[in-house]
């Protein structure tokens, strides 16, 4: 599978709600924001961070995607819903590193501020 495929399957799954998602990840996969705010290490970190945030999610789309070799930067949109039902839509860009055809590391770049306020309403 391309690095191209490996994160359009990503991105599929997320927007499909299953758990595929989950088995694209290396066993020693690095989630993180570009502030280091957020910063997963490990599968099983990357999942249980991703897990709490994908409960707000309702929709994800990807604007943009550029590969090169294991390298990728996309450029998603996601919709989220909080607790009073309102909805916010936010465009993220993602830079992602692939090794031995699993997700190795993902940096994402977003306003983490305005996403927390949103959801903590």
């Amino acid at each position: 599978m391309t690095t191209k495929e490996l994160i359009q399957l990503y991105y599929n799954s997320l927007n499909q709600k299953n758990l595929t998602w989950q088995d694209l990840w290396a066993d020693n996969g690095i989630f993180q924001d570009a502030s280091g705010t957020l910063n997963a290490s490990g599968k099983e970190a990357v999942i249980a961070s991703f897990t709490s945030f994908l409960q707000g999610v309702v929709l994800v789309s990807v604007k943009h995607l550029i590969t090169q070799g294991d390298n990728a930067c996309a450029v998603a949109g996601y919709v989220y819903i909080n607790r009073k039902g309102e909805k916010l839509a936010q465009e993220v860009a993602e830079v992602w590193e692939v090794s031995g055809g699993k997700l190795k590391k993902l940096t994402i770049y977003f306003d983490l501020t305005a996403y927390r306020a949103f959801m903590a309403v």
